[in-house]
């Protein structure tokens, strides 16, 4: 009896820390905020992106000084561009895009009366990315990036 309790109060701790939340311009602030406070100047960082409209990748980025200076994609070394920025900024950057076509979800894809659902976790510590999660009602528009690896040096 007692070992079934256990495992459920495991499953139950399990699912309520990786919840995801709405994101919010003021949760991303904050996020982004304490990002600025406690982030690392040296960083490898390996992210999973996902999604219905997207080829799966996982890219591998090395950051200095919030600067790209290093990026493979799925082990294959890339030049890093400005448009593909994977540092945690560069993130925060992305999410402030999704918020803004969140607004206009025609543009995602969406049919009228339908919204985007757009979903995120921080780190409490250090406000990076950990995941987030775009659904579309009515369209197959989802994303998901996941911040796989976060290796401060």
């Amino acid at each position: 009896m007692i070992s079934r309790f256990a495992s459920v109060l495991f499953l139950v701790l399990l699912v309520g820390c990786g919840r995801l939340e709405t994101l919010t311009e003021d949760r991303l602030d904050a996020a982004e905020e304490l990002w600025e406070a406690e982030g690392a100047g040296l960083y490898t960082l390996v992210v999973r992106m996902s999604g219905e409209r997207l080829e799966t990748g996982l890219f591998e980025a090395l950051v200095r000084d919030g600067r790209v200076v290093g990026l493979r994609r799925n082990g294959q070394v890339i030049l890093p561009q400005r448009a593909q920025d994977y540092s945690i900024a560069g993130l925060f950057g992305v999410l402030r895009q999704e918020l803004a076509l969140s607004e206009k979800p025609a543009l995602l894809g969406a049919p009228p009366g339908f919204s985007a659902h757009l979903l995120v976790r921080f780190d409490p510590v250090t406000g990076r990315l950990l995941r987030y999660r775009r659904t579309v009602g009515g369209a197959n528009s989802n994303i998901e990036i996941e911040v796989v690896e976060y290796l401060p040096q």
